[in-house]
C-alpha cells in the first residue's frame, strides 16, 4: 500500500505543470515612459519585427488599407494570452467577414513568437517588440516587468482608433465577441 501511495504521489508530481514566469522581469527598462499614444485620435506610426521571418514591417500600412484589431499580449509564457489569441483565431472568419485583420504584438523574441504561433495554430501574424518602442507609443508598456499590458485596440481604415481596452490584470481583456461587436463603421 505504501508503494502504491508513493507511486501515485510521483505521478501527480510529474503531471503538475511547470510554473512559467515572465522571462523579461529582470531586464531594466530601456524606453522613455513619456512616449504615449493619444487614444481616440490617430494610431501612431508602428514599425515592428515580424515573428515568422524577422523582417521589419510597417504596420501603419495595414490600417491604411483595412480595419485592424491590434492586440498587445504579455508573452508566449502567459496562459491567459494564449487563451485570448486562440479565441481570436477561432473567430478569424468573423473578422474577415468584417474586413478586419488581427495583429498581435509582444516583447517576445521572434523565435518565441514563431513557436507560439505554431503551437496555437494561429492564422494571423505575431510581431516582436523586445525594446518596447511600439508598445510605449501605444501607452501600454509595463515598465516594471518590461512587457505589454494586455490591451486591445480597433483601428479603422485610415488610422482612427475607435476601441481601446487596457487590462488592469492578466484576465482583464475583451472576448472575441466584444471585439466583433466593436467593429461597427464609424
Amino acid at each position: 500500500m505504501r508503494k502504491l501511495l508513493l507511486a501515485i504521489a510521483l505521478v501527480i508530481a510529474a503531471c503538475r505543470p511547470e510554473r512559467v514566469e515572465n522571462p523579461h522581469a529582470h531586464v531594466a527598462p530601456r524606453v522613455n515612459p513619456e512616449i504615449q499614444q493619444d487614444v481616440g485620435g490617430t494610431a501612431p506610426d508602428t514599425s515592428l519585427v515580424q515573428a515568422n521571418d524577422g523582417s521589419q514591417t510597417d504596420l501603419t500600412k495595414h490600417w491604411a488599407e483595412k480595419r485592424v484589431v491590434l492586440v498587445f499580449y504579455m508573452g508566449h509564457w502567459c496562459p491567459e494570452c494564449q487563451k485570448q489569441l486562440g479565441q481570436l483565431n477561432e473567430h478569424q472568419q468573423d473578422f474577415a467577414a468584417k474586413h478586419t485583420e488581427v495583429i498581435a504584438v509582444s516583447t517576445d523574441t521572434p523565435a518565441d513568437a514563431t513557436a507560439l504561433k505554431a503551437k496555437l495554430g494561429l492564422t494571423f501574424d505575431l510581431y516582436s517588440d523586445p525594446e518596447l518602442q511600439t508598445i510605449a507609443k501605444w501607452g501600454v508598456a509595463d515598465y516594471g516587468t518590461n512587457i505589454a499590458k494586455p490591451s486591445t485596440f480597433v483601428i479603422q481604415k485610415g488610422g482612427a482608433v475607435t476601441f481601446k481596452r487596457i487590462g488592469g490584470n492578466t484576465n482583464d481583456r475583451p472576448s472575441a465577441d466584444e471585439i466583433l461587436a466593436a467593429l461597427t463603421d464609424p
